[in-house]
């Protein structure tokens, strides 16, 4: 089995992190994962599925879940809208890690802005619209919430994914800061 034919089998199985951990580690030829236990990679599916829409509290954290992507979008616009001042996209090596952290913050964010909104946007579209409701609109929700593109696009599709990561770890430092 190639790298390639890896990378598209198990990008199936588990997402679009597995996908661009395997696109990083395809560059140089080595195989992380192997998709022959479909059972443990079966397994490893569900559960993160779990974790990921209801953070496995059931109903309730399925509303915890719905309740934040939403918010997600409302500060990602308010961060647009805060980012129009100043309209920077440059990280400065500085000698404080604070304005570093802060430049990059503002730069990932105005970059993969767009993409964000539309993963968030269609993870709420999600929630709401089932196959029965509206199959095609549920189709084209789960298109764009999990990235089902082309190879090249899966990978961009999953760096925007990380920019909720590193928004929400800048931004709590941020905001931590300015209240000390």
């Amino acid at each position: 089995m190639t790298v390639r034919n890896v990378v598209l089998v198990t990008h199936r199985w588990l997402g679009l992190v597995s996908a661009l951990v395997l696109a990083i580690v395809g560059a140089t030829g080595v195989v992380i994962l192997y998709g022959s236990d479909i059972e443990a990679i079966g397994l490893l599916r569900r559960v993160s599925g779990r974790l990921h829409e209801r953070l496995m509290l059931g109903r309730v954290g399925g509303w915890i879940v719905i309740i934040t992507t939403a918010a997600s979008v409302l500060l990602e616009l308010g961060g647009l809208i805060l980012w129009w001042k100043k309209k920077t996209v440059l990280v400065r090596r500085s000698n404080t890690w604070l304005r570093t952290w802060i430049d990059l913050h503002h730069a990932f964010g105005i970059v993969f802005l767009p993409l964000m909104v539309v993963i968030a946007i269609s993870g709420v579209v999600m929630a709401f619209v089932t196959p029965n409701d509206n199959a095609e609109l549920r189709a084209l929700a789960v298109k764009f919430h999990m990235g089902r593109f082309p190879f090249g696009l899966h990978v961009l599709w999953a760096v925007a994914s990380f920019g909720f990561l590193l928004q929400g770890l800048s931004g709590a430092v941020m905001w931590w800061k300015v209240r000390r």
